[in-house]
């Protein structure tokens, strides 16, 4: 039987014989193609390099500030309190206040840790600006938040450790007549100043974003930066102790003490720097752009001339020389540079932090290349029938 002729109406026979399905594959090609425009434009800027990896600049010189001053002083304090545990601390020097009061200053020169540390928080609340009360907000949530883990710790070196160099300073006797007491304060001051310099780099670590501080390398390293810098401002302490009246031989014998140890921490500093630097270069693109930053990029040069030159290199030249020719000038040369790396070294590692691609960016991206493949295979479909 033939078509049936419609009276009014012209029957095109190209499209006379067309299946259904291949008008309903160019629905579905218009309409995958239409929700994937928005996806192509994504991808097209992020080729074109619309976003691309940078350093992070929110936390830049007052937090550095935060956290050498916080590693500083818990590390002098924790070096100060167990050298004179061993017998290693400044003979007792008293001045009469009057009323027959009495303090030993001697111990301001070894002790100040602690009111270092108020220091740097205070940085990090001038840093924060109006919203100074955040400091205090972090507080509250230290199962969920190392900010407030590291806020309680920071506390408790504070409070434990101003009492411990107060009641040493002004109050020497009540101290010698209650050593058990205090030596179990002293422990516990100790013990909150090592968990500050951990803490220090453990906050950076809990920025998951940023892939170059996203590892435990980073808080033992500047643990390890804190108990070299700390032992170094015990040193210019204990060399200009007897310049104040303090026993000239047991200065001496302190001093002797802190160049024995300072050599160990440099070297297990240069070891944890070493495997921090390698976890960068096999780690994930952003760490791995960090690392160039650091060894041959814009940062290169505080790295090798802060870091590694001032914080490693010349202290471990300075104390060969010592070796065979010791001096004052040595000794607080050899302070001077160590102090002033732990601090580059801080600055460095805030100023390579690349922050990784956002994962709204990235699940955008992803959903974009699903859209153009389900085009291609929706399109691959609709020619295979048509043909």
């Amino acid at each position: 039987m033939g078509d049936v002729a419609i009276p009014g109406r012209k029957i095109d026979p190209k499209r006379a014989g067309a299946p259904v399905q291949h008008v309903q594959g160019r629905a579905a090609v218009g309409e995958v193609e239409e929700v994937s425009a928005r996806y192509r434009r994504l991808l097209a800027g992020a080729r074109a390099g619309e976003y691309s990896p940078r350093p992070q600049e929110t936390w830049g010189l007052e937090i550095a500030g935060y956290l050498y001053l916080g590693g500083l002083g818990a590390g002098a304090f924790a070096v100060a309190v167990i050298l004179e545990w061993l017998g290693f601390g400044l003979s007792t020097t008293y001045a009469g206040l009057g009323g027959g009061r009495v303090w030993d200053w001697s111990k301001a020169l070894l002790f100040w840790g602690p009111l270092a540390a108020a220091a740097g928080a205070l940085l990090l609340v001038l840093d924060l600006g109006r919203n100074w009360f955040l400091f205090f907000t972090a507080g509250r949530n230290p199962r969920t938040s190392w900010m407030a883990r590291g806020f309680s710790i920071l506390l408790s070196f504070i409070l434990t450790g101003c009492a411990v160099t107060a009641v040493s300073v002004l109050a020497p006797q009540s101290k010698a007549s209650s050593l058990v007491l205090w030596r179990g304060v002293e422990a516990i001051a100790v013990a909150s100043a090592v968990g500050t310099a951990f803490y220090t780099g453990m906050l950076l670590r809990s920025m998951s974003l940023i892939p170059a501080w996203n590892t435990l390398w980073l808080p033992l390293l500047f643990l390890a930066s804190a108990l070299s810098t700390g032992s170094m401002g015990v040193l210019i302490g204990s060399l200009a102790s007897p310049a104040l009246g303090v026993d000239p031989a047991s200065s001496e014998r302190l001093a002797q003490a802190i160049e024995v140890l300072e050599p160990a921490l440099i070297v297990a500093e240069a070891v944890l720097l070493a495997l921090y630097v390698r976890h960068l270069v096999a780690a994930a693109p952003e760490a791995r752009m960090s690392a160039t930053m650091l060894l041959r990029g814009s940062w290169r040069y505080p790295f090798w001339m802060g870091v590694v030159g001032c914080s490693l290199a010349l202290p471990l030249l300075l104390d060969v020389v010592g070796i065979f020719a010791r001096s004052l000038t040595l000794g607080a040369l050899t302070a001077v540079s160590v102090l002033v790396g732990g601090f580059v070294l801080r600055l460095a590692v805030l100023g390579v932090g690349v922050k990784e691609r956002p994962p709204l960016y990235r699940f955008g991206e992803w959903r974009g290349r699903h859209m153009l493949d389900l085009r291609s295979r929706t399109e691959a479909e609709f020619m295979t029938r048509r043909c």
